[in-house]
């Protein structure tokens, strides 16, 4: 049975002479760790009595409980949930509350941790599971994507009496995203925690072209409806649905009757429950950024692309990748992204006024080695060693995506790839060549807009070091 946590909490407090007494707490793997005020008010006798407790002693400065492994964090946590206990490392140095630090010019490993410690949240992890099963795949993106877009444009002017080298060139550029929900399957079935091999098979059942040819209730099945968004919903189904079984199914049959059952019962559920909703909602997400586009026009690219570098700075930018993804499954184009990309541009637009306005010669040096990774879409340097230190730079980097947002959206820019590169590398990738033109006037919208928005606002420039 699991520790009665409410009456290990009244006897401890009973034994040790109040919360009032205690002046730190915290734990280790195995053991609840308090210092107190007044050592004549703790009785080491009524503490080794309390029910749970398995053993007692008193080393240095701190009295120590033995609870086990699964109940020192919960009867941790249960203690400070009700009062403000100072806390303790397991060496007994009392550790002080951390405290918010300017961010600092250049810093960019600490500001990066500062920023996402900061904002930490339950969809900040949401959105860290997605990039750990969609970031293994960007080398594969970038090279598959490069030849697809520029296969795109090759095909419409120089090879446009090629098609076999064409056809040949558009076959190495799907590679990808001929086998992308099988990859997908068995990265997010890691990463919830079930058997890898068995997102694939979750995925083969989603895309099996033989569904086209089974009715069942009445429904027949459309292969690959849904997409990535129909692969994830599954794999966590799934993985949930295989851990439980592994937990119930005990000796030598759980290794045939957990996989067995997960693939039947979780392939009939996806097949008629998950992957309906699933195909709903990725229609309906490429209908509504369509008309968001269409009607919102400008307004939409502006705050799509105005917003992108905060996403980027709380590191939940990443839970837009199945989106980008199925708006190429659905679309054949991806018409947010280009968008999204100007914020690289405002980015490196204040960072040149940055650049031309400082006296600070370290952080000219920054500036001048965070640019060209900026140029390309890298844009981590100049986010936290430049832009969001200053602050003001940062804003006006924001402003001027918005600008280019605008444009872009205004202009009907679409990539070929879902994600993967941005930047000027972007323009190898795009759909078409009114793609490419119009890319390269928001880009340079959202450049100036981002220098002249910054120069104006200003910044206060760090003095320069003196040097001995």
């Amino acid at each position: 049975m699991p520790a009665d946590l409410k009456a290990m909490y009244e006897g401890i407090l009973a034994a040790c002479g109040g919360a009032e007494n205690i002046t730190t707490l915290g734990c280790c793997m195995t053991r609840l760790r308090f210092t107190v005020k007044d050592e004549a008010l703790v009785s080491p006798e009524a503490l080794r009595r309390v029910k749970d407790v398995a053993g007692y002693f008193y080393s240095g400065s701190q009295h120590q409980l033995i609870v086990g492994p699964s109940t020192a964090g919960k009867l941790a946590a249960y203690f400070n949930e009700r009062h403000a206990f100072a806390p303790l490392n397991v060496s007994g140095v009392y550790v002080p509350p951390p405290t918010e630090e300017t961010p600092s010019v250049g810093d960019v490993k600490a500001n990066k941790k500062a920023v996402r410690k900061k904002y930490s949240s339950r969809i900040s992890r949401v959105c860290a599971v997605i990039g750990n099963i969609f970031l293994p795949l960007i080398p594969a993106y970038i090279g598959c994507g490069l030849i697809l877009g520029i296969t795109n444009i090759l095909s419409k002017t120089l090879l446009v009496n090629d098609p076999n080298l064409t056809a040949l060139l558009g076959v190495f550029g799907n590679g990808i995203f001929f086998y992308l929900n099988a990859i997908v399957g068995y990265n997010a079935n890691k990463e919830f925690g079930g058997t890898p091999a068995l997102g694939v098979a979750f995925a083969g059942i989603l895309n099996m072209p033989a569904l086209s040819n089974v009715t069942l209730f009445g429904q027949t099945f459309v292969p690959g409806k849904g997409g990535v968004i129909a692969v994830l919903l599954v794999c966590w189904a799934g993985s949930w649905f295989e851990k439980r079984l592994r937990a119930r199914i005990k000796g030598s049959a759980e290794m045939f009757l957990t996989p067995t059952l997960t693939v039947l019962v979780v392939g009939f559920v996806s097949l008629l429950l998950i992957q309906p909703i699933a195909g709903w909602l990725s229609d309906q997400l490429a209908l509504q950024t369509q008309n968001a586009l269409k009607h919102g026009g400008v307004i939409a690219g502006a705050l799509l692309g105005g917003t992108f570098l905060p996403l980027v700075m709380m590191g939940i930018h990443q839970s837009l990748v199945p989106i980008h993804q199925q708006l190429v499954d659905t679309l054949g184009a991806n018409p947010l992204f280009p968008i999204l990309c100007m914020a690289g541009a405002g980015q490196v637009g204040a960072s040149l006024a940055v650049l031309l306005k400082t006296k600070n010669n370290r952080l000219k040096t920054i500036v001048k080695n965070a640019l060209p990774v900026g140029i390309l879409g890298v844009g981590e340097p100049l986010i936290y060693g430049v832009t969001l230190p200053l602050f003001k730079p940062f804003i006006g980097a924001c402003l001027g995506a918005a600008c280019g947002g605008a444009v872009i959206a205004a202009c009907h820019v679409t990539s070929a790839i879902p994600f993967g590169v941005s930047g000027v590398v972007l323009f190898l990738a795009l759909s078409n060549l009114h793609s490419v033109i119009f890319y390269g006037v928001g880009f340079l919208v959202s450049l100036v807009a981002g220098f002249l928005i910054t120069w104006k606002l200003g910044f206060d420039d760090p003095p320069n070091e003196e040097e001995n």
